[in-house]
């Protein structure tokens, strides 16, 4: 696999992501993919673990060979992280989203990278770990999904009709937003649950799905998890919201932005949330 765009601050980031990659895949091929399933109960009660480290030393050692200056927010981290000595760039990362899909052997977890300068995310790249495939995306050049034999332009799905969307979604808490999924549930054409919100999104970008659905309150996503997957899906055709129907946007790289759990209804088009509402 290989760098994509052309912008030097961009172009830099890729290569040292796909250095990471390769790690990443050494990793998952030696370790994650053969991991016991016992004493999983101590696994799931734990909010960090092991192997959610182990990822994130992988991207920071690949990144810190980068010589733009960047403040790293990880979810996996106590403290920013700066590397680099010119420049002004932020990167949010999520090092394994899905880390209990990994812990059970479910192939649905992914490591995920949002470069923000200016006032907004300006490159995603979103790597499906298991499957090796790659969404990236830089703001007003496209989305793509790479494997090691192809490169393909992203474009969303165009439907207007819930019995033709295909629907992923967050489990509800309450009644009245399990009434909610149930309906769409019983209406859509087809459901598939991944359990791994950066994938679900990326998979909308892809044509796969035309919607993930968490309307449970407060919500789950964190601009930590979606950010990378944000850009990639309005970059192919698609868009975000809350649960109320709002525009939903994930906040810069702060320590803010590892907390803010939200509702979030993501389309493969803006017109599609006036039947999800």
């Amino acid at each position: 696999m290989r760098p994509l765009f052309s912008k030097k601050h961009i172009y830099q980031l890729e290569e040292c992501l796909y250095e990471a990659r390769k790690e990443l895949r050494r990793y998952w091929a030696g370790t994650l993919i053969c991991l016991p399933s016992t004493h999983l109960e101590d696994i799931f009660n734990t909010t960090l673990t092991e192997y959610d480290v182990e990822c994130q030393r992988i991207l920071l050692n690949s990144l810190s060979n980068i010589d733009t200056h960047i403040t790293i927010y990880s979810e996996d981290s106590t403290s920013e992280i700066a590397l680099g000595n010119h420049g002004d760039f932020s990167l949010l990362i999520d090092p394994l989203d899905g880390t209990h899909n990994a812990m059970l052997g479910f192939p649905s977890y992914t490591s995920s990278v949002a470069l923000y300068h200016g006032s907004s995310y300006i490159f995603g790249w979103v790597y499906d770990i298991s499957r090796d495939v790659v969404f990236t995306a830089a703001l007003g050049e496209g989305a793509y999904l790479q494997s090691p034999i192809i490169v393909k332009r992203l474009k969303t799905r165009k439907v207007s009709h819930i019995d033709d969307m295909r629907i992923s979604f967050h489990r509800p808490n309450t009644d009245s937003q399990k009434k909610i999924i149930d309906n769409l549930l019983w209406s859509a054409n087809k459901v598939r649950i991944y359990s791994c919100s950066s994938l679900e999104i990326c998979l909308i970008a892809a044509g796969i799905l035309d919607a993930f659905i968490d309307v449970s309150t407060p919500g789950h996503e964190r601009s930590c998890d979606i950010a990378a997957a944000e850009l990639i899906l309005k970059e192919a055709g698609g868009a975000m919201f809350d649960g109320t129907g709002k525009v939903r946007y994930s906040l810069p790289p702060s320590e803010e932005s590892l907390t803010d759990r939200g509702t979030l209804i993501a389309l493969s088009s803006a017109q599609l949330i006036k039947l999800i509402i």
